[in-house]
């Protein structure tokens, strides 16, 4: 990707310099502009040295105070670890600089509003990682749901509580819908507009203290939403999209767009005494993998001052009210 000249490049600080804080300074160096300051959450963090490696001309510093003092950045970008950025929101709001924040920006709908409530937000410049929305795949998908004739959806999501757990604590458990299945989530709303809750039931598992939810959503022309949210589900991930000319398109997994438009039919052979039928693909989209899929395209849009299809932060405070209106319909089990 060609760099901007050097007149235009901006310099940014990012706060946080572990996976996605590098994923993030190497979006910005691919934008064209410099990662000014980069800021540990503690000296002789394990994730300096590689941080640096990438990214040898940041200045190293430590703790997010350091970061908001610094002078002469033109935006920030937070990617704390998942507890850190719900406590610093309300200074992160009132900072005038715009700032790209990783979510989740809160843990609940009522401490995102009464950050928002404090005096001299500047929400309107800044900007929710919520990354999947800037994919080819799901651009693709915009497109053609604008074309109207959607008949149903289908969403499959799986937490593996494992992996989850072994990577961010077992504290994540109960935050899993805000961390991780908001991804799949704000996407659906993205791209179908407000959803109803028809009926969900919960299950709340046994070996963690998760809460599945299976049920039906609908958006407000009435097309029906299938939802399966579940712990450990060997399910394929992802939603397909059901349309009235008989083709699917399905992101499974989300960065994958495949469009199928009738069935093959596979005859009885030797050894196989059963007619099989096959979805046939018509077309397959894969999401560019140079960079972490989305991130270049977020952060392009970001420094550009053009938001595009980027979440605000009042939808995160709409999609998390959600989140509690689903776990709410279930009883909470």
């Amino acid at each position: 990707m060609p760099h901007a000249d050097t007149s235009a490049r901006k310099r940014i600080g990012i706060a946080g310099i572990g996976p996605a804080g590098l994923q993030h300074a190497r979006a910005v160096i691919a934008a064209g502009h410099t990662v000014a300051v980069a800021a540990a959450s503690r000296d002789g963090s394990p994730h300096a040295a590689g941080f640096l490696k990438a990214i040898p001309d940041a200045r190293m510093v430590q703790g997010l105070d350091t970061l908001l003092a610094a002078s002469g950045l033109d935006a920030l970008v937070i990617a704390l670890p998942w507890h850190e950025t719900p406590r610093h929101l309300p200074r992160l709001l009132a900072d005038p600089r715009p700032m790209l924040i990783e979510k989740p920006i809160g843990l609940s709908a009522t401490a995102i509003e009464e950050a928002m409530a404090r005096p001299g937000p500047a929400a309107a410049h800044k900007l929710i990682g919520f990354n999947r929305r800037f994919y080819v795949t799901v651009d693709r998908m915009r497109r053609r749901l604008a074309e109207g004739g959607l008949r149903a959806v289908r969403v499959t999501i799986s937490e593996d509580l494992v992996r989850q757990t072994r990577a961010h604590g077992p504290e994540i458990v109960t935050h899993l819908l805000s961390f991780s299945s908001t991804h799949t989530l704000d996407l659906i709303i993205h791209l179908l507009g407000p959803l109803e809750i028809v009926r969900l039931r919960g299950h709340r598992e046994t070996q963690a203290p998760f809460l599945s939810m299976n049920g039906l959503l609908e958006t407000r022309e009435g097309v029906p939403v299938l939802l399966t949210l579940n712990a450990s589900d060997p399910s394929p991930a992802g939603v397909a999209f059901v349309f009235a000319d008989h083709t699917t398109w399905t992101l499974s997994p989300l960065e994958m767009l495949a469009i199928f438009d009738r069935y093959e039919v596979v005859e009885l052979r030797p050894g196989s005494q059963i007619r099989r039928y096959m979805p046939h693909m018509r077309e397959f989209i894969d999401e560019p993998a140079d960079y972490k899929p989305g991130f270049v395209a977020q952060m392009s849009a970001f420094l550009a001052s053009q938001y595009g299809p980027g979440a605000t932060v009042s939808e995160a405070l709409s999609l998390q009210r959600f989140i509690e209106a689903m776990v709410a319909a279930t009883g909470g089990c």
